[in-house]
């Protein structure tokens, strides 16, 4: 309490301090970020105009391979300020804020759907240096604290990646399933694989990240991946 006194925390929507400290938001920013809401895809979990559909257009055209992904908000231009000081300006603490929604609208989904382990989506060992951490792991981490679950990390990069923009489906998937692997060293950790995982990330965009993460799972053993993330994008 008296280090918040002294060092207010920053809103993690805007970045300015946070007066009152205990709110989660400053005052500005209470209610500026849009949380997903229904109709949804039953599987990207992206809303979808048409409520007497089940999928959005893309997962009717491309069936992925997990069984449904969760998202808290849209990435609108609030949550890309939010996620980038998250990523790239130092400012992890804004995990705690993503965490606890993440949390209250997905928490006890996950548990009923039988999830008892969080896989965070891994990223480079050049990105790791330059941003001094693994963001997915953090939220990863501390989300499965919160649920009584287990953070494991069982799909690894091993190479760095062109950037995905740009590049067709086929290009994403093809350039992202060279670059990741199964972590048998952390599998060996392991007394017995979960049956059911959630593989954690901040954004969702296309998906293919997570595919290609789910795929590696899959084929080894893991027999249902689900996502969950902090944000998603529009169809």
């Amino acid at each position: 309490m008296i280090l918040n006194s002294v060092f207010p925390p920053r809103c993690p929507v805007c970045g300015k301090l946070r007066i009152p400290w205990e709110s989660s938001t400053c005052p500005e920013c209470a209610g500026k970020l849009r949380f997903v809401k229904s109709p949804v895809c039953l599987c990207c979990g992206r809303e979808i105009s048409d409520e007497t559909k089940e999928y959005c257009g893309r997962c009717e055209e491309q069936p992925m391979s997990f069984v449904r992904n969760f998202a808290v908000w849209q990435y609108d231009k609030c949550m890309k300020h939010s996620i980038a000081d998250f990523k790239y300006n130092g400012r992890k603490e804004y995990a705690a804020f993503y965490i606890q929604h993440m949390k209250q609208c997905f928490g006890r989904q996950l548990r009923h759907s039988g999830v008892t382990a969080l896989v965070p989506v891994p990223i480079s060992a050049k990105r790791r240096r330059y941003r001094g951490f693994n963001q997915a792991e953090l939220l990863a981490d501390g989300l499965a604290k919160e649920l009584g679950v287990s953070s494991i990390r069982l799909v690894k990069r091993v190479k760095n990646t062109k950037p995905q923009s740009g590049l067709s489906p086929k290009e994403r998937k093809q350039n992202l399933t060279a670059s990741l692997e199964w972590d048998e060293k952390e599998a060996k950790k392991l007394r017995e694989l979960p049956v059911a995982v959630a593989l954690v990330d901040d954004i969702f965009t296309t998906g293919a990240t997570m595919e290609a993460c789910t795929e590696v799972l899959q084929a080894h053993g893991i027999l249902y991946v689900y996502g969950l993330c902090v944000c998603i994008g529009n169809e």
